[in-house]
């Protein structure tokens, strides 16, 4: 769960962000006939849709890394950036066109996109808690961005993909000071209920959670040692080993 992972969560982004020499050039300039993809996510009633995040790499232009014993040495430039969604009509669905060659003096190369969504800040839930977002990975090349978002580790998918899942809101109490809220869409270090993907071929990519807002769970820490307890929609109440409620109980109560 994503309480666990509040200082792993921050880390991938400054180095997303900052990981390039000042002086490169992180100009985007894609040629008329660039590959390009299309990202495409019907927003439901009650999520807030956030600036998708791109990263771009370059082989001409390069930036330094460090090892374990603190010896530079050079590796493909990081260009990281955020852009917010284009509204398209009434439905719901708002969309972003990207270049895949992103060119420019550096020939940027798409390497991945993070999509994210939230439960909106207008949800009485979310008062007193730390929000935490839902977030799915799209790869065009070797991994860049983070295994740090939960998504699980990458699928290898060929062409268009379009994503249905359904989530319901958990309330995690560590401490009274220390509660937070997120969507859950299944453990995923599962496969089948992984967010990462390898994408091969694609041009079009397409997201529709359903998010089953009155359908909570709270999950509380044991009074000593032990396991967390899960308590249902329903009322039922269980001992969870994973700090995971079951996935497949809750899509029995929706």
């Amino acid at each position: 769960m994503n309480f666990l992972n509040k200082i792993t969560i921050l880390l991938p982004v400054l180095v997303v962000l900052s990981g390039c020499y000042e002086r490169t050039d992180q100009t985007l300039s894609p040629p008329e006939n660039a590959r390009r993809v299309t990202v495409s996510v019907k927003v439901p009633d009650g999520i807030t849709l956030l600036p998708m995040q791109m990263l771009y790499r370059s082989e001409r232009c390069k930036t330094k890394s460090y090892n374990s014993s603190n010896e530079a040495y050079e590796i493909r430039g990081y260009n990281g950036f955020k852009q917010t969604f284009s509204t398209q009509g009434s439905n719901g669905i708002r969309q972003q066109r990207i270049a895949i060659d992103g060119g420019g003096p550096c020939q940027w190369q798409l390497n991945s996109i993070k999509v994210s969504f939230k439960i909106a800040d207008d949800n009485p839930l979310v008062k007193g808690k730390e929000v935490f977002a839902t977030n799915y990975i799209f790869d065009f090349d070797d991994y860049g961005l983070s295994d740090g978002y939960g998504t699980g580790r990458a699928k290898e998918f060929n062409g268009n993909i379009y994503l249905r899942a359904e989530f319901f809101p958990v309330v995690t109490q560590l401490s009274d000071n220390d509660i937070s809220l997120e969507l859950f869409g299944g453990e995923t270090e599962y496969e089948k209920w992984r967010r990462r993907f390898r994408l091969h071929s694609t041009q079009n990519i397409f997201i529709a959670p359903l998010a089953h807002l009155s359908k909570v769970v709270t999950l509380t820490p044991p009074k000593k040692t032990g396991n967390f307890t899960a308590t249902y929609p329903d009322g039922s109440r269980e001992e969870i080993p994973r700090i995971s409620p079951d996935y497949e109980k809750l899509l029995s109560m929706k």
